[in-house]
C-alpha cells in the first residue's frame, strides 16, 4: 500500500482518482467483507475483529472486586509476589504456583474468627485463648492478673524487678495443684511494700519431707517466740519427768518407812 498525497496545486481530477484508488485498493470493497462481521465501516470492523480474536485466542483476569483485565494474544500477564508474604512461580506447562514464605510478615494484624494477632498482642473476643495440651515456653515475662491451673512448674519464676516475684495485693496467684520452686526460699512482703520481708526457708532436703499445718487458726510459735508460751498452749500432763532438763526427786514415806509418793521437780 503506497502513501497517497494530494498537493495544493493538484487538480480536482487528481483528487478524484487518488480517492477512488484509496477506497478501492487501500480500504477494499465493503462487499468483500466477511459475512461473519456485521460492521459496515472500517473502525467498526476492526473493533469487531479484535473482539472475535480475543474471545478465541485471549482470556480475562478478574479479582475479588470484579475488576476485569483482558489478556489478548501476544499480551503478557505478570504475577507479582509480595516480600515476606506470597511467592508466585510460573512453570511449564501453563502453571502458576502461589505459596507462602516460611516466615510471613503482616504489617497490621491477622484475624481468625474471634482471635486476633497484632503487634505485641494476642486477643480473643471470646475471652479465652486455648493452646490445648501443648507446652507454653517463654524466655521473657508472663504477666497477668490471675495464673490458674493444676500445675505451675518451671526452672525459674522471675519478675521484671529481679529474682523476686511480686503479686500486687489486689491480685491473686492461684495454683490448684502443685507449685514447685527451684529455690529454697519463699519471701512475703507483707501489707507494706518496703525493704523488709519475711522469708520462709528450708534446709536442702536429703529425702522427701512433709510439714503439715493443722486445720486450725492461730499463731505459729518459733524459737524466737520469747515469753509467748502460755498455760493455755499446754495440755494437761503435757510435762512429765522426761521433759525436765534435770530432775530432783522427793519421796514421801509413811510411819513404817514405806514409800507412798514420789514427787519430781526441776533441779536447782
Amino acid at each position: 500500500m503506497a502513501v497517497r498525497n494530494i498537493a495544493v496545486t493538484d487538480t480536482l481530477e487528481k483528487f478524484r482518482t487518488e480517492f477512488n484508488a484509496l477506497t478501492a485498493n487501500d480500504f477494499g470493497d465493503i462487499a468483500n467483507l466477511s459475512g461473519s462481521i456485521s460492521a459496515t465501516n472500517l473502525v467498526g470492523a476492526m473493533n469487531e475483529t479484535i473482539s472475535i480474536a480475543t474471545s478465541t485466542a485471549g482470556w480475562k483476569m478478574r479479582d475479588s472486586t470484579s475488576t476485569t483485565q483482558l489478556v489478548g494474544g501476544g499480551d503478557i500477564a505478570t504475577f507479582l509476589g509480595s516480600s515476606n508474604q506470597i511467592n508466585a512461580v510460573v512453570s511449564a506447562p501453563d502453571t502458576l504456583t502461589l505459596s507462602l514464605n516460611n516466615t510471613v510478615e503482616v504489617t497490621t494484624s491477622v484475624k481468625a474468627g474471634t482471635l486476633t494477632i497484632a503487634a505485641g498482642s494476642i486477643t480473643d473476643t471470646s475471652g479465652t485463648i486455648s493452646i490445648g495440651d501443648e507446652d507454653l515456653t517463654s524466655t521473657g515475662t508472663i504477666t497477668g492478673a490471675n495464673v490458674v491451673g493444676t500445675t505451675v512448674k518451671g526452672n525459674q519464676l522471675e519478675s521484671r524487678s529481679g529474682n523476686v516475684v511480686t503479686v500486687p495485693s489486689s491480685e491473686t496467684l492461684k495454683v490448684d495443684g502443685t507449685l514447685q520452686l527451684a529455690a529454697s526460699n519463699l519471701k512475703f512482703e507483707g501489707a507494706t511494700s518496703n525493704d523488709f520481708e519475711t522469708t520462709l526457708a528450708v534446709t536442702d532436703p536429703t529425702a522427701d519431707r512433709t510439714i503439715t499445718f493443722p486445720d486450725l487458726s492461730g499463731t505459729v510459735l518459733t524459737t524466737g517466740s520469747d515469753n509467748s508460751i502460755t498455760e493455755s498452749l499446754m495440755a494437761n500432763d503435757a510435762i512429765g519427768q522426761a521433759e525436765l532438763k534435770s530432775v530432783v526427786t522427793l519421796i514421801l514415806y509413811n510411819s513404817s518407812g514405806v514409800a507412798q509418793k514420789t514427787l519430781y521437780g526441776a533441779g536447782a
